[in-house]
């Protein structure tokens, strides 16, 4: 049976029984005799005029009254080609059976049009993409979940100080909060990061851990995904706890998740530790968003930092970040104000180490990303990101609603014939979006896979990032509702306006003209206006792009003043249980001599904490005669770092005046130190440094014996700040960096240098090797990731900005191609043709540059504080990037142009 005789005998089983017995055979029959006047191969307009007849037929037959019953039958209901589906039931088994009839309509109209669907498609996966990769990226900044037990009643203790705002705690400073918070604070625990090697054959793994307090699970109120957490009990004695707890990602990687690890062993800095459990699978770490390997009892701390001394005494070592649970019914202030009085009487006890600088801040856990002071750059920046690929998108969907109002014109003659016969403009506005919606879809799948392609790029990237920390980057379930919500957002919101303006025709002018076009169009039309708007949006990224790109152009020209040459880095501790100081220096003496007789290595240095390293800060208290030191102060507080006499050498630092390090500066020598310039013209201005006498915190003097080149010391953009050197044989350091100039490629000496290192001592604990190169990128990376995602996200914006500009010419052209042909045929040439087509391109263009400019304008003055080197209104950005441009939307312009004016009038006036 054909498909519309079963749709005619559906349509008699809606009539009342008696009627159907008694006439419904007769009926058929009608049915296939008119069927049969028109023959195989029947166009639409015949079909329609078929089913127009066979309703009047139908209604005649069974009456005014039997009609009216009768009349949810009508073809009305969808038109030609849809109205069956509408009569299979009624209720949801109407709807859903009308649902997946207008989605495989839906599919067959992609298949028909595959040049559409498939600049369709693009645009959408990558505009879906983007949004959702970037989302599944800055989410934890935006969204956190706490895995704690009552997040709300956490709260974290930081160090206010003015080398950095929001720092961690000593552990004795943990230790005198601990004791006197017993009143405000239920629990308290305290973490901080270490580092372990497992050896493996021939190779060495580095692994990132923490060390906690005791009381630090117990506290969060978190449990383990597998075994147990560290416990108070383990936390008793210094070195008699050699329990370690796995990271759950570290657990999955190096144990495929094996449940049977409890009990096991691991060893790290040789060292057996027994594996008593699995961190859970949430557990965000001490700082949110670097994950560790092992978790270890702070008691632990000397054997995982293989130091001398005790690394938990010093008060000057701020390591460990500290959070506590507030009593029930205690308020932020009080505990506050507890805190002011522990650091009131710190100030009395040790005014060495506290100042009237240094108090204690508490912060909500919930109100903390990462650290309150990074927070503040990552929050902007996480918004920032969002707003650009948001914006990506809006040009995406801009593109397919401009591409979806063409094809509704196209199809306007459809449109009108199926009104004409009856149908529902809700039915085929439901079909219409029922298309995009469909068409959404697909691109979101197709962004999903653009989404999990990007962040594996950027998992697969060797970003310099500091120490062993590394990127876990994955799609959350959040991330894909955020993606399906944008599908959806998509498909409904673009989709409706198309729907609406392609079924509100003028019903018989349209079907009177035979016409695909003519007539000179509007000039502001809805689709001009979206590709205005796409032009506009392009220029607002390309404007920022360029901002980030001279802004990281600037940050990459800053001479930092050290590692000029082919340089590598390995940094490396020296146990402290197999060596002494004394030892520690010889074995560090003999290990620079070996390094000096390799071929590779041209020049060799030792230091305790090298220039720019984002991870330490090394600062030490001096008073100099005549200078005060600042209010509040009992001495200046300058950046210090111990280092060995081939370090400037090595470094490429070199020394301005007086003399170098060497053997005369022995343990028990007079102590002695190199300042930089910065120091010695601050406190000597006009003088010579050489030869003047410091003192240090504790009252030992210092005498200054030569004057170093200034470099940078904690960022690319500071301003130029004091800095003193002191000898490594005098202020000895287990944990050290050689700094290994080169005589070919850095990757080659540093290779040499831990095979030396390895065979001197086969246990060194190597935390890492890198290039100087790739030290100083760690500077770099955040400006060069905006620079790169910036660029990235404009120039899919302008591309896509081009397709929905060169869209609209070229439709431009399609539906004048008549009039063209007269006015050729007339005598008009073709460069006039192209200049008049490429004059209505370049108009949309050159109002939606006009728009973008001022509204660039407006948002560079937000990215001012992300800038470096570079003004928010700079000259050479707003000049260049306009021209870039416009220049591109010419050439969009044109290739249409062109065409046209190749047009063979003669064919063109045969045109329908």
């Amino acid at each position: 049976m054909s498909p519309g005789r079963r749709f005619y005998a559906r349509l008699l089983r809606l009539l009342p029984a008696e009627f159907r017995e008694r006439r419904g055979p007769d009926m058929l029959a009608t049915f296939d005799d008119m069927r049969g006047e028109l023959g195989p191969g029947a166009g639409p307009l015949r079909l329609g005029a078929f089913y127009l007849r066979l309703t009047v037929d139908l209604l005649r037959r069974i009456g005014p009254e039997r009609a009216r019953a009768a009349r949810p039958a009508r073809v009305g209901g969808g038109g030609i080609g849809v109205a069956p589906g509408r009569l299979r039931g009624e209720g949801s088994g109407l709807l859903l059976d009308t649902l997946g009839r207008d989605v495989r309509y839906a599919f067959r109209r992609m298949a028909r049009s595959p040049g559409f669907t498939t600049i369709a498609l693009l645009s959408l996966a990558v505009g879906i993409g983007a949004n959702t990769a970037v989302f599944a990226l800055v989410e934890d900044f935006l969204f956190r979940d706490l895995p704690y037990r009552a997040p709300e009643e956490l709260v974290e203790v930081y160090l206010e100080q003015d080398a950095f705002p929001f720092s961690p705690l000593s552990y004795p400073d943990y230790l005198d909060v601990r004791e006197g918070t017993g009143e405000v604070f239920s629990e308290i625990g305290m973490g901080g990061y270490g580092f372990g090697q497992v050896d493996k054959g021939d190779q060495v793994m580095n692994l990132l851990g923490e060390m906690v307090s005791g009381s630090y699970f117990p506290t969060l109120g978190m449990g383990a995904a597998l075994g147990r957490t560290l416990l108070p009990e383990d936390d008793l004695s210094p070195g008699a706890h050699h329990v370690v707890m796995l990271g759950h990602g570290f657990w999955e990687r190096e144990y495929a998740a094996d449940p049977g690890v409890i009990g096991r062993t691991l060893v790290l800095n040789g060292h057996g530790y027994a594996i008593v459990g699995v961190a859970a699978e949430d557990y965000p770490g001490t700082v949110q968003g670097v994950p560790v390997d092992f978790i270890v009892p702070i008691a632990m701390a000397k054997q995982i930092m293989q130091m001398t001394g005790d690394p938990l005494a010093s008060r000057g070592s701020q390591s460990y970040f500290v959070k506590a649970r507030l009593r029930p019914g205690v308020a932020l202030e009080q505990a506050r104000f507890a805190l002011a009085g522990i650091a009131a009487d710190l100030k009395e006890r040790y005014p060495d180490h506290w100042d009237d600088h240094r108090s204690f801040i508490l912060v909500p856990t919930r109100d903390v990303i990462m650290n309150p002071a990074l927070d503040r750059v990552i929050l902007p920046a996480a918004v920032l990101a969002l707003v650009l690929v948001g914006v990506v998108l809006l040009i995406a969907c801009s593109n397919l609603a401009s591409f979806l109002l063409a094809r509704g014109m196209d199809r306007r003659k459809e449109i009108a014939m199926r009104l004409a016969l009856g149908a529902r403009r809700a039915a085929l506005v439901r079909q219409l979006i029922t298309e995009t919606a469909v068409l959404a879809l697909v691109g979101g799948v197709l962004g999903m896979g653009v989404s999990l392609g990007l962040l594996d790029y950027l998992m697969a990237l060797d970003l310099p990032l500091p120490g062993d920390m590394r990127l876990e980057l994955g799609m959350t379930g959040r991330a894909y509702l955020f993606g399906l919500a944008v599908t959806g957002a998509t498909g409904l919101l673009f989709g409706l306006a198309p729907a609406l303006q392609s079924t509100n025709p003028d019903v018989a002018p349209t079907l009177k003209d035979e016409s695909t076009g003519g007539g000179r169009p509007r000039r502001f039309t809805l689709r001009n206006t979206l590709v205005a708007g796409q032009v506009a949006a392009s220029l607002v990224l390309l404007v920022f792009a360029g901002l980030f790109l001279r802004s990281f152009q600037a940050r990459g020209a800053v001479d930092p003043g050290f590692g000029r040459e082919p340089t590598g880095l390995l940094s490396f501790v020296v146990s402290s249980e197999r060596y002494d100081q004394e030892a520690g220096r010889v074995f560090v003496r003999e290990y620079l001599d070996r390094l000096a007789r390799l071929p590779e290595v041209a020049a060799a240095g030792m230091t305790g904490n090298l220039h720019l390293t984002t991870t330490t800060t090394n600062t030490m208290d001096l008073n100099v005669d005549g200078v005060e030191p600042p209010q509040g102060r009992r001495a200046w507080e300058v950046d210090q770092t111990e280092v060995e006499p081939g370090f400037f050498g090595a470094a490429g630092i070199p020394l301005l005046r007086g003399r170098n390090f060497d053997d005369r500066d022995e343990v028990d020598a007079p102590r002695v130190a190199i300042v930089n310039e910065v120091f010695a013209e601050r406190f000597w201005p006009g003088e010579e440094a050489v030869g003047k006498t410091l003192r240090t915190g504790g009252g030992e003097e210092v005498e200054v014996v030569g004057v170093a080149r200034a470099t940078k010391v904690r960022t690319l953009g500071e301003v130029p700040r004091p800095f003193i050197y002191t000898p490594f044989s005098q202020d000895y350091s287990a944990f050290l960096t050689a700094v290994i100039r080169a005589r070919g490629e850095p990757e080659v000496a540093l290779r040499a240098a831990f095979r030396t290192l390895r065979e001197m001592d086969p246990e060194a604990v190597v935390v890492e090797t890198r290039t100087m190169d790739q030290h100083l990128g760690i500077m770099l990376m955040p400006a060069r990731l905006g620079a790169l995602l910036s660029a990235t996200f404009a120039l899919v914006a302008l591309a896509l900005a081009t397709i929905g500009l060169y869209g609209v010419v070229s439709y431009a052209v399609a539906r004048r191609t008549r009039e063209m042909g007269i006015r050729m045929s007339l005598g008009a040439a073709p460069g006039a043709v192209v200049r008049q087509v490429v004059r209505e391109g370049m108009t949309l263009a050159c109002a939606g540059a006009a728009v973008g400019l001022l509204l660039a304008l407006a948002g560079a003055q937000v990215l001012r504080s992300l800038l470096f080197g570079v003004g928010a209104v700079d000259p050479l950005t707003f000049a260049t990037v306009p021209a870039l441009l416009l220049a591109v939307a010419l050439a969009a312009a044109w290739v249409p142009a062109r065409r046209a004016s190749r047009i063979d009038p003669v064919r063109a006036l045969k045109a329908e």
